[in-house]
């Protein structure tokens, strides 16, 4: 992923004093170190909104402006997803909880994603990724599998995976039979089932690049 080059794309969509979040993904860290030298250099200044208890602590090092979402809607926001399909609906699984990315997403005025070529598609049909209580999780997994095959995440140790806020993440394969609004509708009415990585129409533009290629072609929602 050439990092620059899409934080320059993404600043190109931020005013002065905008108010911006990055959803969380695992490589945010090194986005908010060259969006914040940028800012710097353009002497411009955002507020930031914080969706994880490290972005907070590395944006008050670099002496950077925060606000809690309970006080400012958000102007624009960025995601890094696995999968978008042609009416902008989106997949993600690299989250630190998907209770603050759907929070974000829903509040954003302009909701960007980032992703690869290869994961524009005209139907998503990857697995769906699913923020899940820790009680009895055994039990919310096996209520899943009414929607296809549902699995626990874990880490290359086989040690299962944990959001920030302490939950667990489920896989699910959705059978075919499945569409996507139906599982994002209903799934939520399996006790212990808290938010899913499922995105249905509130993106607005998409940044798509290709490895090794030093472009991005922006789109926007007609």
């Amino acid at each position: 992923m050439n990092i620059p080059l899409i934080v320059n794309e993404f600043l190109k969509k931020v005013k002065e004093n905008d108010t911006i979040a990055i959803g969380g993904f695992g490589g945010e860290s090194d986005f908010i170190d060259e969006m914040v030298k940028i800012l710097l250099i353009n002497k411009k200044e955002v507020v930031f909104v914080p969706t994880t208890s490290t972005q907070a602590k590395q944006l008050h090092n670099l002496g950077q402006k925060t606000i809690s979402l309970n006080n400012k809607e958000i102007d624009v926001a960025i995601e890094f997803v696995d999968q978008v399909d042609q009416y902008y609906n989106f997949a993600k699984k690299r989250t630190t909880s998907f209770i603050r990315d759907k929070m974000i997403a829903q509040s954003a005025l302009n909701l960007i994603l980032a992703t690869q070529d290869y994961n524009v598609v005209d139907d998503i049909n990857c697995d769906i990724y699913v923020e899940i209580s820790t009680f009895a999780w055994q039990r919310t997994i096996l209520n899943l599998q009414s929607y296809g095959l549902a699995r626990i995440v874990m880490d290359t140790s086989e040690n299962i995976i944990k959001t920030e806020i302490g939950h667990y993440l489920a896989r699910v394969t959705l059978d075919k039979n499945i569409s996507l609004e139906d599982f994002e509708y209903h799934v939520r009415s399996i006790p212990g089932v808290f938010e899913t990585g499922l995105f249905m129409g509130l993106a607005d533009t998409i940044f798509v690049y290709k490895e090794n290629e030093n472009k991005v072609i922006v789109k926007s929602r007609k």
